[in-house]
């Protein structure tokens, strides 16, 4: 028998080493699924998250438990926090995965049967989680931003990644703003004809380039709402000076998001890095912490916040003075589920993922241990 048949997987496929948030493409969603070992550890944590997720899910109107629908995921390079938030992604929006090799095509969840699974009760509840829609957004925080030293940098993140989401204007805010209230209008596919017909390329194609295109947009925004040209050219100078938003107003907005959409249908940011990304800067935490407390008072469980951080949350705030002290309990408040994941993951991992044996390779290790008794016993005077 050749190495190579000794063992389950192929041994010269390629594995991807780092799980980056933004790497979608068929082959790595199949692997990272297909090949996710669910060590003890993470066996705790996924139970642990369901617990909470499924609390809010069955409560809606208790205050309490709906509000907890923040998480703090920590743990060092190679622990497999980014690993861990991004299967999750994959569980609650139940995505259908494409098999590179034939085509085939199968849901998230059909990956962790009882043999990925072995807590029943677990299985049980992920099943559960994932029978309602969900709008999920995964996402690496520094990759997304502008500046780090802007204070409302984190807000304008959360704002881009919902817009991006939704299929507006991710760079721009005010044009975003312009095309959802189009779509309140009913008048979005109308405005998007007339733009084609006048630029004679399409607005999905050139809307990063609005600046550029002020008669274009003016023309279409105009016919789209039969205002005169006058209003509409007013409307798109103004648009990006007078274009504001708070925490408290991308909180509505998303709670009016999700107010068209079914009774269990959710949203969920999961924000990989974000603690590396605050760093020691008290204002983006306490931001984040107020983003987190919106969501949780207007969208009443329907809305969750997912982190990762090198750190766990009481080192990532850092000693608390006297002043600020109430501020940081506030922040641990409502990352109200904590999981810190460790290292001593990965001999599990390896044995699972990466020495996996086929049956064959067992059978022949047996046959071999027999013979060898047998030769001792009979070699002995």
């Amino acid at each position: 028998m050749k190495i190579r048949e000794l063992f389950t997987k192929p041994i010269d496929r390629p594995i991807n080493g780092v799980i980056k948030a933004d790497q979608r493409d068929a082959e790595s969603i199949w692997q990272e699924l297909d090949e996710y070992v669910v060590t003890k550890q993470l066996t705790e944590y996924l139970r642990k998250f369901f617990d909470a997720f499924l609390a809010a899910a069955d409560n809606p109107k208790d205050p309490v438990l709906s509000a907890r629908m923040g998480v703090w995921v920590s743990g060092f390079f190679g622990s497999g926090k980014s690993h861990f938030i991004k299967i999750l992604s994959y569980l609650l929006e139940n995505l259908e995965a494409v098999n590179p090799q034939d085509g085939t095509t199968k849901r998230a969840a059909q990956f962790f049967d009882e043999r990925k699974i072995k807590d029943a009760m677990l299985l049980a509840d992920v099943t559960r989680a994932v029978q309602g829609s969900s709008d999920v957004i995964l996402f690496n925080i520094d990759a997304k931003a502008d500046s780090k030293s802007d204070r409302d940098v984190i807000l304008q993140v959360f704002l881009r990644v919902f817009n991006e989401k939704l299929g507006y204007s991710g760079d721009a805010p005010h044009v975003a703003h312009m095309e959802r209230h189009l779509v309140s209008k009913g008048a979005y596919e109308a405005f998007q004809a007339a733009f084609a017909e006048k630029n004679g390329s399409s607005w999905f194609a050139e809307r990063d380039a609005v600046d550029f295109l002020r008669d274009d947009v003016v023309h279409a925004f105009a016919k789209a709402l039969n205002q005169s040209k006058e209003s509409a050219a007013a409307w798109f100078d103004n648009a990006r000076d007078t274009f504001r938003i708070n925490i408290e107003g991308l909180a509505k907005m998303i709670q009016e998001y999700l107010d068209t959409k079914p009774a269990g249908h959710r949203i969920i940011f999961l924000v990989d890095e974000v603690g590396q990304f605050i760093g020691d800067n008290t204002q983006l935490m306490l931001t984040l912490q107020t983003i987190t407390e919106q969501l949780g008072t207007l969208c009443k469980g329907r809305a969750w916040v997912i982190v990762t951080s090198q750190e766990d949350i009481d080192a990532a705030i850092g000693e608390a003075n006297k002043a600020k002290s109430q501020d940081f309990s506030k922040i641990q408040g409502r990352f109200h589920t904590r999981l810190s994941l460790a290292s001593s993951n990965t001999d599990e991992v390896f044995g699972e993922r990466l020495l996996a044996k086929t049956e064959a390779a067992h059978v022949a290790r047996g046959t071999a241990l027999s013979r060898r008794a047998t030769s001792s016993t009979t070699s002995w005077p």
